[in-house]
Parts: C-alpha cells; structure tokens; sequence
C-alpha cells in the first residue's frame, strides 16, 4: 500500500471521528451527512496533496510532510462543506428533510462554493486545531512506518 492512500486513511479516521461528532451535537438535519464527507474530503486531500508534493523529489521530508499535513488539514474542510451540501440537497430534493436549524432548504450548491469559505473559515477555527496538526503528525507516523519497514 502506498504512504498517500495510508496517509488518507489515517486521516478519514479523523474525519470520521469528528464528521460523527458534529453531526451527532449539530442543530438541524441532513448532518449525518458529515459522517460520509468529513472523512472523504480527508482521504482525498490527503491522498492528492501527498502525490502532488512528493511527485517530483522526496528532498527536506520534514517540510513537505508540514506542508502536506498544513494543506490536508486546512483544504479538507471545504471540500468537506461541498460534499456535506451536496448531500443535504440530495436529501432534501428526495425526501424534503435535510433543512436548516430554522426549516429552510439547504444552500444551492452553486452559492455553497462561495458560502464555503465563509463555512471554512469557521470550521477551522472551531475544529482546524484538531485538523491540521494531527494531519501532521499522521504524515509524520506514516513517514516513519516507511523509513522502519524499508
């Protein structure tokens, strides 16, 4: 297996754990949808950010793998917020639930790519601390599992 797909599977298990966590504390429907996006927006970013940077040579290790943790941990939570809309209008339009803390449709996915920033933004604040550096520290285990079976 390579170190990008167990570098995003380490950290779709953070964002399962936390996808659950919020959707389980949140106010409104269709949050359970974070259980199924946190952890996809993870592995994606993870997995993409790891091939994109060790593409081209495996040079300062301890750099990239800062920058690949900073990225993963901080570009999952938009990705995470697009998927999390994506399925609450997917909820809405079939079953009609899946609406705000006040009973309104969720955003259109076109205007939930600029209100994902805003989103973002947030979620980093509240949640970005767990993130990103466990997103390091997650680069850094794989890392070093690489180093000890080679």
């Amino acid at each position: 297996m390579s170190n990008a797909i167990k570098f995003g599977i380490l950290n779709s298990i953070i964002g399962l754990i936390l996808g659950i966590y919020i959707a389980n504390s949140a106010i409104g429907d269709g949050y359970w949808t974070l259980s199924i996006g946190a952890p996809i927006s993870a592995f994606v970013c993870g997995f993409y950010f790891w091939k994109l940077i060790f593409k081209k040579s495996t040079e300062n290790r301890n750099g990239k793998l800062i920058l690949i943790g900073l990225l993963t941990g901080t570009v999952s939570h938009y990705l995470c917020w697009i998927l999390l809309n994506i399925g609450m209008n997917i909820c809405y339009w079939t079953t009609g639930n899946c609406t705000s803390s006040l009973g309104e449709p969720p955003a259109q996915i076109w205007q939930m790519l600029i209100f994902g920033i805003g989103m973002t933004s947030w979620s980093l604040l509240f949640y970005g601390w767990i993130t990103v550096p466990s997103s390091i520290a997650i680069g850094f285990i794989v890392d070093r599992i690489n180093k000890n079976v080679a």
